[in-house]
C-alpha cells in the first residue's frame, strides 16, 4: 500500500516514518510538514493510506479531511490529545493513534487497514455488475438494481427492490467500487443512487419510503454534485 505522512512536528513525523519502514507492505511515497502542500500534492497523486496529524496550523486534520475528494484514502489520525477521538470517527477514519506512537499499537492499526484493503467480499466483474458472496454462493448483481447502501458497524447492506445483501466490509471500501456518476455518499452510513432522489428538505432526502439525512461532512459535496441552483 502506498502511503504519505502529514505532521508539522519533525520529530513526530520521523517517528511515524520509522514505524512505516518496519512494515514490508507499506511504501512511503512522500512526507509533509505542511498540510496545504499535501493537499495540493494529492490533486495529482494517489495513495492508499494517509497518516494525518490533527493539530496543524492553517489547515488542521479535520479540515484537511473535509477538503479531500471523496472517496478519500484510508486515514489513520495521529495526535497527542485523546479528546479528539470521538470526533475523528465522524470523518470515516480507519484508526486513531496517540503520540508517542508505540510500534505494537501501530502494527495493530496497519493490520486493520490491510484487512480492509484486501477484502474480497465484493469483486468487480465489469463496470455494470458486481459479484457478491452470499452464504456458499457468489451472486451476480447489476449495479443499476442497487438502490441504496447502508453501513451497519462492520457490515454494509446493499439494498435492491427485492433483496438485501449483507457484506462484511466498510463504507469506504464499498464506496470505491461504485461510480460517482450514478451513486453519491450523503452520510457516513448511506450511499444512494442519484437518479432516485425525490426531494430534499431540511438536509434530509426523501428516497422511496425512507428519509435519509445528509451528514454535515458531505453537505457541500452533495449539493455541488446535484447542481443546486
Amino acid at each position: 500500500m502506498k502511503c504519505i505522512i502529514i505532521d508539522d512536528n519533525e520529530l513526530a513525523l520521523k517517528a511515524t516514518e520509522q514505524c512505516v519502514s518496519k512494515v514490508e507492505h507499506l511504501q512511503l511515497a512522500h512526507t509533509f510538514q505542511d498540510s496545504l502542500k499535501a493537499l495540493a500534492w494529492l490533486t495529482s497523486n494517489s495513495v492508499d493510506l494517509i497518516f494525518l496529524d490533527i493539530e496543524m496550523p492553517e489547515l488542521n486534520g479535520m479540515e484537511f479531511i473535509r477538503s479531500l475528494k471523496q472517496p478519500h484514502p484510508f486515514i489513520i489520525l495521529t495526535t497527542s490529545h485523546t479528546e479528539h477521538a470521538l470526533e475523528a470517527y465522524d470523518y470515516n477514519v480507519t484508526d486513531y493513534l496517540v503520540k508517542p506512537i508505540l510500534l505494537p499499537r501501530f502494527m495493530n492499526a496497519i493490520a486493520k487497514v490491510k484487512d480492509l484493503y484486501e477484502k474480497q467480499n465484493i469483486h468487480h466483474s465489469d463496470e455494470d455488475t458486481i459479484f457478491i458472496k452470499k452464504s456458499n454462493l457468489i451472486v451476480r448483481v447489476n449495479k443499476k438494481d442497487i438502490l441504496w447502501i447502508e453501513g451497519l458497524g462492520d457490515y454494509v447492506t446493499l439494498n435492491t427492490e427485492k433483496e438485501k445483501f449483507i457484506v462484511h466490509s466498510t463504507m469506504h471500501a464499498i464506496e470505491q467500487k461504485f461510480s460517482t456518476n450514478d451513486f453519491i455518499r450523503v452520510h457516513r452510513s448511506f450511499i444512494i443512487r442519484i437518479d432516485k432522489i425525490n426531494n430534499i428538505e431540511d438536509n434530509c432526502i426523501s428516497y422511496f419510503d425512507k428519509f435519509i439525512p445528509i451528514g454535515k461532512t458531505y453537505r457541500e459535496s452533495v449539493y455541488k454534485r446535484l447542481n443546486l441552483l
